[in-house]
Order: C-alpha cells, then structure tokens, then sequence
C-alpha cells in the first residue's frame, strides 16, 4: 500500500544513505511528510549496518560518498537482498557510471539537484512497482497445510525433502489450490491439463491424484477427497 501526505501512518521503510549533511535532512523531512519512514545514515558502511537490522521496503543511496560508494554499497545490499528496489542520487551523468548502476539492478536514478516531489514521485512509483511484481510472485505460491507449492519453479516443499512435480502433477496440484473450496470437476480437470474429456486421460487423472495424496502424506491434515459424481476435492483441516 503506498500512502501520500503528512497525515498517513509511514508504512513503508526507506533507509536514505547520503553524506550531505545540508541536503539530506531535509531530504529525510520531506519524504516523511510524505507518509514513509525514513532512516538517514551519512556514509556507505553505515548505511549497510542500518541495512543488516531489516525491515527496509527500499533504498535512496547517494552515489558520490567517501570510502564506500552508493554502488559499492548497492552491491552489498544485493548479495543479502536481491529483490531491495534501488533509486541511485547522483551528480553525474556519465555513460559509464549509468551502466554500472544498470547493471547493479538499478531501478531508477535521480540527477542532483532535483526536486523534492520528484524525488517522491520516483520513489513511489520504484516501490509500486516492486510491490505489484511481489504479489504477482505471492500468487504463484501457494501454501498447503504444512506444504509450500511454488507454480512458477513446480517444487513442493515441506516433506523429507523437495518434491519436483512434473507438469500435469504441478497443474493438478494448482487446480486444486486455486478452485472454490478445494473441489475440481473431472471434465474441468481433463480440459485444463489435456485439453479434451477422452476416457483414457480419465484414467490417468485418478493415477495423478493418487500421486499427490502420496507427496502430501506427511501431513495428516490434508485429504484429497473423491466426490461422487463430481470429481475431487482437496481439504486442509
């Protein structure tokens, strides 16, 4: 959720890394007025101690500071966290650094001097952007009882070990995660793996069911369930 003006609760946590001591305070003032909450450090290695402590939703990190740079710190930013959304100040605009910032996973850059509001508004559009492809990723991960199904990698966690599904396994388990309380239609079923009702794909529908109550036996909470006349039906109690 992103929030805009000064009486907002900040739930977003931005860490602000810049060594101007004139500018960045009220850098640090205007965005909370703005409804985030922000943690200002004034030098790379305090930046990435105030990163380690967590909980940041984003970083605004000035490129030109002493011993450790905005990209150096990006770089160790990265290797805890990946996915942290990015937003580089800086003073120069040569192609060079622009590339390497590009290719630290840059998700926007701000030129100094630069105006308050649009400085807002990049955050806020960087962090809208992360949040949307986070819940496009949530969608695809589902969890089962004490089971974790990924659809996108089609790995299922929470057993001995990791279970590689196959594809049909993964699109039945989805089928499954993704209907009204659990139930599946046989006919549905067959058209959404196979494209077609044949009899003999029937046949192979019950073998695959049987296959997932086998991956998620370990917990004795989940049953899959036949439904006279209808199909399945997967409950987690």
């Amino acid at each position: 959720m992103f929030v805009q003006g000064k009486h907002n609760t900040p739930d977003m946590q931005i860490l602000l890394v810049d060594d101007d001591l004139t500018l960045s305070p009220l850098t640090k003032e205007y965005l909370e007025a703005k409804g985030f909450a922000v943690t200002l450090r004034h030098s790379g290695d305090e930046g990435l101690s105030a990163f380690k402590s967590g909980g940041f939703d984003g970083c605004i990190l000035d490129v030109k500071m002493p011993l450790k740079d905005g990209f150096s710190l990006a770089e160790d930013i990265r290797k805890i966290n990946p996915d942290m959304p990015i937003l580089f100040l800086t003073g120069a605009v040569q192609k060079e650094e622009r590339i390497r910032g590009l290719a630290l996973g840059a998700d926007d850059y701000i030129t100094k001097p630069f105006s308050m509001e649009e400085l807002y508004l990049r955050v806020r559009n960087t962090l809208k952007r992360s949040s949307n492809q986070q819940k496009q990723a949530d969608k695809s991960v589902h969890q089962i009882g004490h089971y974790r199904f990924d659809v996108a990698t089609r790995e299922l966690h929470g057993g001995p070990e990791m279970i590689k599904l196959t594809a049909i396994e993964a699109k039945l388990l989805q089928l499954f995660c993704e209907s009204e309380n659990g139930i599946i239609r046989r006919d549905v079923a067959l058209q959404r793996i196979w494209g077609d009702e044949d009899m003999l794909k029937g046949r192979s529908l019950n073998v695959y069911v049987s296959k997932l109550r086998t991956f998620l036996s370990e917990d004795p909470g989940i049953e899959i369930l036949n439904v006279h006349g209808e199909g399945y039906q997967m409950v987690v109690r």
